[in-house]
């Protein structure tokens, strides 16, 4: 239907403008009035005030504070608040179009030209238009600036210019309407004004503003701004077009209309009722065209990436949702976010009013603008829609803001909520994921084995259950008794390793029914051992319950089976997996951090130094992926003979190795736990391997005869899965220094391929590129490197001055050791009174100095953001000063021509 109507209306626009552009080729009198009309604006300084005006606020407008402090290379905030600076513009244009030539009498002359009416009438339009596109062209200066200060992306500069031509050429007939009514160009002016304010206004009217229950939305579709929004996104919608277009049509007809009264007196009597029907019908035919356009989905995606081109999956499944299964998408956004927030935010409302337009009457969106303390605050909250609390500077003061980022998708009998769609998130992916389970007949089911890792049932999930449950079922599987294989259709198991032998023994038997498993497990999971300490190891005996309270505990813990080697797990898939050999890697892409990250730190990415692929390219599990950060994982081998049933899916890179346990860590007694605890070494030494390590592989073994086959994936990483991942994600400064990984996509990746569950998958690799302000970030990054430098001096100023404190007594101490004129004793005392008075001057010395580094640091926070905003300053001055410099210079240029001319026609014996 959308294509059928695509094929109608698409050469309908087209016809329109080719017969304007036909008249204006083939009419002489058409192109006189233009001209005539055209060359009267910049006879005097009027156009190059409208022009010089119009520069300027644009500037002002594009170049604002949200501009800096959204950091988006875009005209975001000059499209904003376009259509109302046109609402003065276009009737200051427009005014004297018509009325002028009432005023002095012109108009009947113009009608006596051997010329049709309609070509008069275009011509005096076409004028206006070209008036208010030179002033168009002149705001091109804005995207100089643009370009020197950021990295634009050029498909949505151009399809927001198209749409500030389209808006001015649909207000410019508005306009020119307004002066045929009058001889006075101010009284055309306020009517221009108040006719323009319907469009661009109308959206501001509550559906129930007459009285009369319409639908939600109705005035805002009806609205310029509405039908405006699609292009600053990058879009031309055949929609848009046609609203602009049939505004402006209707007008130049009223126009025709108004400009032929003045043939109706020797005519017969009800001329007037006659146009005033011709007039309603064109009005309704236009109305219904736009119907038909709103019907349609055509629009071009002129985007970089495409960001807003649905891919076939989302296409598939919008259409898969049936008009009467309905679905509800509702999403529950602040109005104003904070700059690294900004792009995900515009990113996620342009494919909402995508997933409207193409779901049809199956799929219903609405955008709720939730303020902090309102009444959309509190149904967000009723949903489980919290807040993020994010602390910005403004003015140099830290300021906190609630950020609603959230959807709620609802279906016939289940519903999705997804609490923020942070800057790392994938929108495309979230909405798809979403509408497809709410309107799905059954959820697929994954059980999660319960084991020392406590994923779920514990005091808090993890959150990457969490994920999960937004697409599947998720239920805790206990390996106390038989697993009911048809139950689950994906089990995931993390840690298995901790599971006692009559739990082992019923993991195994699931395991020998060839259903999908995935398995993470991990030799030192640094996630189970936030202490410090090496509690929980596959290598080491289960911790005696109560934990650091153990030792009141007079209960022995239950012996791991097979001592935590997994032996007949690994001997039913076909895998080596040494429990207590960690991989480790020096390739450290993120210099930065310096000594916060070790060898053990596992950067697996393909890298371009190398021809090793770290993530396989031609599995569906880790295709297209970019990055994944694994902790102290282990390598993985294929048993004898089981070669074909292992594929990598990550590899570390060349130049790496394994670690022994003996190596990497040691006994030490720690009194809290009761006796002798393992703590990794500080820098443990290892062997290369000659052989990139394997740290994930999917097992799969075909079914014969009682032999189920397996169907498997083991990572020998926990960490890997852990919340922190879902904290970089949602955390815009992790983010802008390049710690975007790929670990959730992963894990989703893989439970999605085991269940045969595969439509996702290019969704989780579609990303979007940030384009911001990168001169300005440069200068910001200057000013954080000063002021780190300047937090770093104060800091060790304060270190020495605790070292020459810590000096002063130790050199006390040694002369007082030294003395042979006291005894024992007597040295003890003085000691001990010496240490007191030192420690009473080491902690005033260390207050001072401390109360020294706050304000240092204060000062350099200070300073940097005075810089910052001093920098953002003068890059708002440039923007707003250059633009208006060609529109000035050609004026005085002008003018110039004309005073010489002027001084060349007047007689010589004149000018003495």
């Amino acid at each position: 239907m959308s294509t059928v109507l695509t094929l109608i209306l698409l050469p309908a626009v087209l016809a329109a403008v080719g017969f304007v552009i036909y008249r204006l080729v083939v009419s002489p009198a058409l192109r006189a009035v233009f001209w005539r009309t055209f060359a009267g604006y910049f006879s005097g300084v009027l156009g190059y005030l409208f022009i010089v005006a119009f520069t300027v606020a644009a500037s002002l407008m594009a170049f604002n504070t949200t501009f800096f402090s959204a950091n988006l290379a875009t005209l975001d905030q000059l499209s904003a608040g376009f259509p109302v600076l046109l609402l003065f513009l276009v009737p200051a244009i427009t005014m004297t179009a018509w009325a002028d030539e009432r005023k002095l009498g012109t108009d009947e002359l113009l009608f006596t030209l051997p010329a049709k009416e309609v070509d008069v009438l275009l011509g005096k339009y076409l004028a206006t238009l070209a008036v208010y596109t030179v002033a168009l062209l002149f705001s091109l200066t804005n995207l100089l600036v643009l370009w020197a200060i950021g990295a634009p992306d050029p498909g949505p500069i151009f399809t927001t210019y198209l749409g500030y031509w389209l808006v001015g050429a649909a207000l410019c007939a508005v306009g020119v309407l307004c002066s045929s009514l009058t001889s006075s160009p101010a009284v055309a002016f306020v009517l221009g004004v108040a006719a323009c304010a319907i469009p661009v206004l109308i959206g501001d009217l509550p559906a129930n503003a007459f009285g009369i229950a319409l639908p939600a939305g109705f005035f805002r579709s009806l609205s310029v701004p509405e039908q405006f929004r699609d292009f600053t996104l990058g879009l031309i919608p055949l929609s848009g077009c046609v609203y602009f277009l049939s505004v402006a049509a209707f007008c130049l007809y009223a126009n025709h209309v108004v400009i032929r009264r003045r043939l109706w007196a020797g005519r017969r009597a009800g001329m007037g009722w006659q146009y005033l029907v011709r007039t309603v019908s064109v009005a309704l035919l236009l109305i219904s065209l736009n119907v038909l356009a709103g019907r349609t989905t055509a629009r071009a995606d002129l985007t970089a990436e495409n960001v807003y081109t649905l891919t076939p999956v989302t296409d598939t499944v919008l259409g898969e949702v049936k008009a009467d299964r309905p679905v509800t998408i509702q999403a529950f956004l602040s109005p104003e976010v904070p700059r690294a927030y900004a792009a995900i935010r515009k990113q996620l409302v342009g494919l909402l009013r995508e997933f409207d337009r193409r779901g049809g009457d199956a799929v219903t969106v609405r955008i709720v603008d939730v303020e902090p303390f309102s009444d959309a605050a509190e149904d967000a909250r009723a949903f489980g829609i919290e807040p993020r609390e994010v602390v910005t500077s403004k003015d140099g003061r830290a300021v906190t803001d609630s950020v609603f980022l959230g959807l709620v998708v609802t279906g016939p009998g289940d519903e999705v909520v997804v609490p923020f769609v942070g800057p790392g998130a994938l929108p495309e992916y979230e909405l798809t994921r979403s509408v497809r389970t709410v309107s799905g007949e059954e959820r697929l089911t994954v059980g999660v084995l319960r084991t020392d890792a406590n994923l779920n049932g514990g005091q808090r999930d993890w959150q990457i259950v969490r994920e999960l449950e937004l697409q599947y079922d998720v239920e805790p599987v206990s390996p106390d008794g038989e697993i009911d294989a048809e139950k689950y259709d994906v089990l995931l198991a993390v840690a298995p390793s901790s599971l006692e032998e009559e739990q082992a023994a019923n993991f195994l038997t699931y395991l020998q029914t060839g259903k999908p498993v995935l398995i993470f497990d991990d030799p030192y999971p640094l996630t189970l051992n936030p202490g410090g300490s090496i509690a929980n190891a596959p290598r080491l005996p289960k911790p005696p319950p109560g934990g650091m309270m153990g030792m009141f505990n007079q209960q022995s813990p239950t012996p791991k089976a097979d001592d935590g080697k997994l032996t007949h797990v690994l001997a039913e898939l076909g895998l080596k997996w040494p429990n207590d050999v960690i991989v480790y890697d020096p390739y450290n892409p993120y210099p930065q951090f310096g000594d916060q990250v070790n060898d053990q730190y596992l950067f697996v990415r393909d890298r371009d130094d190398t021809d090793v692929h770290e993530l396989n390219p031609d599995s569906p599990v880790t295709r297209g992926l970019d990055q994944l950060l694994m902790f102290y994982a282990g390598p993985l081998s294929p048993a004898e003979g089981n070669e074909k049933q292992f594929t990598p899916l990550l590899t570390t890179g060349p130049g790496g190795g394994t670690i022994e346990w003996e190596n990497f860590a040691r006994s030490s007694f720690d009194p809290f736990a009761g006796g002798a605890v393992f703590v990794p070494n500080r820098d443990p030494q290892g062997d290369p391997t000659p052989q990139p390590s394997v740290l994930a592989a999917r097992l799969q073994r075909e079914a014969k005869g009682e032999d189920k086959g397996v169907n498997a994936i083991f990572v020998s990483d926990i960490d890997m899965i852990s919340d922190l991942f879902f904290s970089l994600r949602d955390d815009p400064n992790a983010l802008e220094q390049g710690l975007a990984f790929d670990n959730i996509a992963f894990v989703l990746n893989a439970v999605d391929v085991l269940a045969g569950e595969e439509a996702f998958l290019p969704l989780r690799r579609r990303r979007a590129d940030r384009r911001t302000l990168t001169a300005v970030e440069a200068a910001t990054a200057r000013f954080l490197e000063d002021q780190r430098k300047k937090t770093e001096a104060a800091q060790e100023a304060l270190d020495e001055a605790v070292d020459a404190a810590q000096n002063r007594f130790d050199a006390e101490r040694e002369a007082l050791e030294a003395r042979d004129d006291l005894s024992p004793q007597a040295k003890a005392q003085l000691l001990d009174a010496a240490e007191r008075e030192e420690q009473r001057r080491l902690a005033i010395e260390e207050e001072r100095q401390n109360q020294a580094l706050r304000k240092a640091v204060n000062r350099a926070e200070d300073e940097k953001d005075r810089l910052v905003q001093a920098t953002e300053g003068r890059f708002r001055a440039y923007a707003v000063a250059l633009p208006p410099i060609p529109a000035i210079a050609l004026g005085l240029f002008v003018l110039l021509i004309r005073l010489l001319k002027e001084r060349r026609d007047v007689d010589p014996e004149r000018l003495v």
